[in-house]
């Protein structure tokens, strides 16, 4: 069980902080947890900078990492620094967490999730007498809509927050956003549009500006669901009578959009004119050796067509097998049923370079992402920092696994993964994954997008030191003035009339910091004494639920929630939504 990300802030940090406040040892926490229940941590594993050779199936497939993959620097306690215990205290993880056989990349699972409280369903509390806390399940009376997804493959309960979140509630009409595009998801065709921004001095907004609708031209296709979900993207199906399919896989930042078509007559439609169909010829970039082997290469390689509409964008449309597109004002088909995929790309602002990028990468697609962590490298007086790993499985691996071949001397057109990164991520990726002639004239909200080539991007995070206690120790002059201070303070400043969990939270959070600061000064007695007052406040909302605003566990969307917020979305500043 998980907290949702909206519950009050304060009132989780105060929870977390309980095995501290009442002097009882928490329960040890793996590397995802925090540091013997003290600190609320964003967490990454302790390691080396990841190395360029890892293969991807170790972070994507867990049965197969019982040995670590060749190469990768496994740190135990000898490769820890000599740190003092307040440095101890603001590391990420714990020594006795990381073993020689721990793996420095993880699979980014419910487990894992960056911020988890010690408050877990199976964890003990002395809040509650050393038992586990309990909270009352109550359904939320917001739900998805359960024929939008595949109940078998997608459980209760659901992940809120997530970008693709459309799709799957009220009657999914609403579009998803998978920079540079936006895309709609209709029951037998999707639409797929480049937008147009608009700026303001106090906002931004976009709208579909040029856009194609793909769907099947015989009616066979009569519904669609969402069909998987993993940490960076969304797969959604389109079926309907007899075999007849059509899948994606949307993820941000894919300068193609594929669709994967099984028996369907496909037709594409734009509501603007088509006044020109050109094939592309096929420009292979190969280290083969002989002329038949390169001509092989490029007969591998998907078809292309370039099509200029009459708002002057220009698209760039790949299939493979080829498909011998027939044109009828604004619409392209195709005779009979067709089995293969077709991929779109918008050709930007300049389209003829931009041509010369997409066709390198043409025909390779993502069918898997999930996110890793390298573990922390530095110290503090060095700066410390930490890899956040994207890792994407594609169509094009070898055997269908996530094997790292994009090194390979051979055919350089079917194997990398290109995408895009934001504005802000770019002085923080690798430089040789960021391509040397890019592709201009794409952009989201954010700003303009960098095209980047590589089944892995890698994002160096610096870390802050983040920790309740000080980073000096406080002189004895100062201790003096400070307990004089926090006697005026802890008899005038701990008194909470608050009903909601928001401000009753901030109200806690005032108290608790007044306990830390009776533990830094060294007032044991003030410190006894709000620590008893802390529990106090507190019980009413974790232990026995006397409050009028008690928390429940969401049963339909997960995590804890208060009682108003989840019965009204006014209340509690939306908590419950």
């Amino acid at each position: 069980m998980h907290f949702r990300e909206i519950l009050t802030p304060a009132l989780a940090v105060l929870a977390v902080n309980m095995h501290s406040v009442l002097g009882s040892p928490a329960p040890v926490p793996d590397a995802s947890q925090v540091e013997a229940g003290k600190q609320l941590w964003i967490s990454t594993p302790e390691s080396t900078a990841p190395p360029a050779g890892i293969p991807l199936d170790y972070a994507l497939h867990p049965a197969r990492r019982a040995q670590p993959p060749t190469g990768v620097h496994l740190s135990g306690p000898k490769d820890r620094p000599a740190m003092n215990e307040q440095d101890r205290q603001a590391d990420l993880i714990r020594k006795s967490d990381v073993g020689s056989a721990a793996p420095v990349y993880r699979k980014q699972a419910p487990v894992i999730k960056g911020i988890t409280s010690v408050l877990d369903s199976n964890q003990q509390s002395p809040l509650n007498g050393g038992n586990p806390l309990a909270f009352k399940s109550q359904k939320h009376p917001y739900v998805p809509n359960a024929s939008l997804f595949d109940s078998s493959t997608i459980k209760l309960p659901l992940a809120t927050n997530k970008w693709w979140q459309n799709l799957i509630v009220e009657k999914g009409v609403d579009p998803i956003h998978p920079y540079p595009y936006i895309v709609y998801c209709n029951t037998n065709s999707t639409k797929i549009g480049f937008p147009k921004f608009t700026i303001a001095p106090e906002h931004v907004t976009s709208d579909m500006s040029s856009e194609w609708e793909l769907g099947d031209a015989s009616g066979a296709l009569t519904q669609r669901k969402v069909t998987n979900t993993d940490a960076l993207g969304v797969e959604v199906t389109w079926s309907g009578s007899g075999s007849a399919q059509m899948r994606s896989r949307f993820y941000k930042g894919m300068p193609f959009q594929t669709f994967e078509l099984k028996g369907v007559t496909p037709i594409l439609r734009t509501t603007n004119a088509i006044i020109k169909v050109e094939p592309v010829q096929r420009a292979v970039l190969s280290a083969r050796n002989t002329e038949a082997q390169v001509t092989a290469d490029a007969a591998d390689m998907p078809a292309m067509s370039k099509i200029t509409l009459n708002d002057n964008s220009q698209w760039l449309v790949a299939s493979k097998p080829e498909i011998k597109w027939k044109q009828n004002e604004g619409t392209l088909t195709q005779q009979g049923a067709y089995t293969g995929f077709v991929q779109l790309a918008h050709l930007g602002d300049q389209p003829q370079n931009n041509i010369n990028v997409l066709q390198q990468y043409v025909g390779t697609y993502p069918i898997e992402g999930t996110v890793t962590y390298a573990q922390v490298q530095g110290s503090d007086s060095t700066g410390r920092s930490s890899n956040i790993v994207y890792v994407y499985k594609t169509n094009t691996d070898v055997d269908g696994n996530t094997k790292q071949v994009y090194n390979t001397t051979s055919v350089s057109t079917t194997i990398q993964l290109l995408s895009f990164v934001l504005p802000h991520h770019v002085d923080k990726i690798s430089n040789n994954t960021i391509l040397s002639t890019g592709l201009s004239g794409y952009r989201s909200a954010k700003g303009r997008l960098t095209a980047v080539a590589g089944n892995t991007i890698s994002y160096n995070q610096p870390l802050e030191r983040v920790s309740f206690g000080g980073m000096r120790a406080i002189g004895d002059s100062d201790k003096e003035r400070l307990k004089q201070q926090l006697l005026k303070d802890a008899a005038s400043s701990t008194t909470v009339t608050a009903q909601d969990p928001y401000f009753y939270g901030k109200g806690v959070a005032r108290v608790a910091r007044l306990y830390q600061i009776a533990q830094e000064v060294g007032d044991k007695t003030t410190a006894a004494a709000l620590g008893t007052k802390i529990v106090n406040l507190l019980t009413p909302w974790l232990v026995s639920m006397s409050n009028n605003d008690t928390l429940v566990y969401d049963a339909t969307w997960g995590g804890i929630v208060s009682t108003l917020g989840i019965s009204d979305p006014s209340q509690d500043f939306g908590q419950g939504r």
